[in-house]
């Protein structure tokens, strides 16, 4: 995680030191040295506020199923508001009745969160988390031919794959068996009976380098080994798999017919 926090620190420097040449925003008039410090500061202290609330925002599409669109977006907004103000107080003096004042307030928040936008818009495309391609995605179904179980006692019982799998590579010795993977950001997180270890990994990768392991990508974030589901709880058109580290799972809306198919609940 410090790596990846020290590249995107080194990315919003880059931004700060691009747009401290260029002046935008009415900044044009300052003194060049002033201007590229207060780019690079603004971008750097920009970071500070605006990463922490993006993430909560992705969290919270998570647990509430919603697009990240709507996570993100609304923490765009909300991470501009302090920000907005303490640049309005660096120029009112550090006066916050003066800053709270001050004409064209309502400029600064969209200048700020537009900038805001732009380097996590550039963050977003970077960095994406590309879809599983069907190819290379577990088989959210069992295979032709074998009836699918009725009950989680016979989920649970299900042979593991004999093969070797690339991913058991990436994991520390003694690990135990894999029980399912939680993508955050860039890294992935494996899940085992009495422990978790951080990699940086894409999920999409992690999955595919699984191959035909028995389980399922249960949600964007999520994948799920068939043997790890102790339960199913349902809630009105939602779902959560209960593992059997005692780890809750949510569950897409989309998915939710595949597990059914496939006999998880």
């Amino acid at each position: 995680m410090a790596r990846q926090i020290a590249i995107e620190c080194f990315v919003v420097l880059f931004f700060g030191l691009v747009l401290g040449l260029f002046g935008p925003f009415g900044t044009f008039e300052m003194d060049p040295a002033i201007r590229i410090a207060f780019w690079m500061g603004y971008t750097l202290l920009g970071y500070a506020i605006f990463r922490p609330i993006v993430v909560a925002g992705k969290w919270m599409s998570d647990a509430l199923g919603l697009p990240n669109l709507i996570g993100v977006g609304l923490a765009l907004v909300i991470a501009a508001v302090p920000l907005t103000f303490l640049i309005a107080l660096l120029f009112a003096g550090f006066d916050a009745g003066k800053a709270l004042r001050a004409k064209g307030l309502g400029t600064l928040f969209f200048d700020v969160w537009l900038i805001g936008f732009l380097i996590n818009g550039f963050f977003a495309l970077a960095f994406r988390e590309k879809p599983v391609p069907e190819a290379e995605a577990a088989p959210a179904s069992l295979p032709q031919g074998i009836p699918a179980p009725d009950t989680l006692s016979a989920v649970n019982s299900a042979p593991p794959s004999p093969e070797r799998i690339a991913f058991e590579d990436r994991l520390p010795k003694g690990f135990g068996p894999l029980l399912a993977l939680k993508g955050e950001d860039h890294y992935v997180r494996a899940f085992g009976d009495a422990r978790e270890e951080l990699i940086l990994f894409r999920l999409r990768d992690a999955i595919a380098e699984l191959g035909a392991t028995d389980g399922m990508q249960v949600h964007r974030s999520w994948w799920v080994a068939r043997a790890a589901v102790a339960s199913v709880k349902r809630d009105g058109r939602s779902a959560t798999l209960h593992l059997t580290n005692g780890t809750e799972v949510p569950v897409a809306r989309d998915k939710l017919a595949d597990l059914k198919r496939a006999g998880w609940r």
